[in-house]
């Protein structure tokens, strides 16, 4: 059954294509005071999640901190097919409920009056599709997962007037992906369609190793001007993939057992991108700050994706992806309503890189706009940040242009909570 195995390399290329390559699986909510000024944070960076936003804000920070919590990410999307489609004119999906829990954790430690050194650790990448049944989409993706996690030790160093700084660090990350698909055919003996395998790919952790550096400037007590940079990374996956028959009950199922490609190993590398911020903030008096950031994102290095099937080599291919770069704006504010309470807010805007092409249930991708609110409690050495962020993505089609012909329109809504608590010693 040629026509199989060559869902198998659809499931495949699409998996990983989807997976790690689009702004709706970065995660840049890696704090919860950042996040609830929309991570419009790179020229604040006063605590110490700066070493995921900006190294070089740790220098201004003075005292031994711990700073740990986490990202609750809830995802509604809803599938309508195209009326005009003969595959989806009656097709409607939506996401099985669950929760996507990226965690971080920050250590930082200041030598003397220049240097403070830290280490942190988080998933700035990642995500999970997962559809409820019955869904008509499920021979393309019934349920798609990557996960990541990152070490990053970090060192920064300030003039002793405070005015500038450097930072910069080493980040060690894993990643791995997982997805379950289903194969479906016409079955000739009852002249319906039929679920006849499925298949689940799974790879190991793979890891590889890159920097992220940062430069912060104060050209007076008003203003900051913050930039960073973090480098792109190809992480090498090897793993699995496992097909199992669905049987039938009639004759279809002998002519399937003998066509189902074996089980067998795979390989492919996946290059995730760079990203490079830039932020100006202004602090018009003492108790009100405003930040305006921009965020740049490498996804036009994942031109094509080269997957290699070890027991049958003819399934290994070669296929063009050709994403976009794109670019991020966010503005956030943080007031100092009492000696104990701040109150936070802020907007984003986000490009997606995805082309109409590949929009399909493992990613219905698109622009998104969002707002955040949040606090903070400050009480003696103890910090206690939480903040909320309803997520909009815009309608997105596939134009009649999906190429396993499901085509419709996806609605996609998001709504994170993030918690940090911090202590300062």
């Amino acid at each position: 059954m040629r026509s199989l195995r060559l869902t198998v390399v659809t499931i495949m290329a699409c998996l990983l294509s989807a997976s790690a390559f689009a702004s709706g699986f970065a995660i840049p909510e890696q704090g919860a005071k950042a996040s609830g000024m929309a991570a419009a944070f790179v020229a604040t960076a006063d605590d110490p999640s700066a070493i995921f936003y900006n190294p070089a804000g740790l220098a201004q920070q003075r005292e031994m901190a711990v700073y740990a919590g986490a990202t609750f990410i809830n995802f509604s999307n809803e599938f309508v097919g195209d009326p005009n489609s003969p595959v989806t004119a009656d097709a409607e999906g939506k996401y099985d409920r669950h929760t996507f829990i990226p965690p971080n954790a920050y250590f930082i430690l200041p030598i003397g009056n220049n240097l403070t050194v830290g280490i942190g650790t988080y998933a700035a990448w990642g995500l999970r599709t997962d559809w409820a049944d019955p869904w008509a989409g499920r021979y393309i993706s019934r349920d798609a997962d990557l996960r990541t996690l990152s070490v990053n030790p970090t060192i920064a160093w300030q003039t002793s007037d405070g005015r500038f700084a450097l930072g910069g660090g080493v980040e060690y990350r894993r990643a791995r992906v997982f997805l379950n698909a289903n194969r479906l055919s016409l079955n000739p003996f009852t002249g319906r369609v039929a679920d006849v395998a499925n298949t689940r790919l799974a790879s190991d952790y793979g890891d590889d190793i890159g920097f992220n550096a940062g430069i912060l400037w104060k050209p007076s007590d008003r203003f900051r001007v913050g930039a960073s940079y973090r480098t792109d990374m190809d992480i090498e996956l090897e793993g699995d993939a496992d097909i199992t028959q669905i049987l039938t009950g009639t004759p279809l199922d002998a002519i399937v057992a003998t066509q189902l490609p074996p089980d067998q190993p795979i390989s492919t590398t996946l290059p995730f991108p760079a990203v490079a911020a830039v932020g100006v903030a202004f602090s018009p008096n003492e108790d009100w700050d405003i930040e305006f950031d921009i965020n740049h994102t490498t996804w036009s290095r994942f031109e094509a994706l080269d997957v290699a099937f070890e027991t049958t080599p003819a399934a290994s291919f070669s296929r063009p992806q050709n994403w976009d770069d794109t670019t991020a704006f966010r503005v956030g504010v943080n007031h100092n309503a009492t000696d104990m309470w701040d109150v936070r807010f802020g907007a984003v805007y986000d490009n997606n890189p995805q082309p109409v092409e590949a929009v399909s249930p493992l990613l219905p991708d698109s622009d998104r706009i969002g707002v955040t609110v949040g606090t903070g409690l400050h009480k003696g050495p103890f910090v206690l940040d939480w903040s909320v962020m309803v997520l909009h993505f815009k309608d997105r089609s596939t134009e009649g242009r999906n190429p396993e012909g499901f085509n419709g329109v996806y609605q996609t809504d998001a709504v994170l909570w993030m918690a940090n608590l911090g202590y300062r010693f």
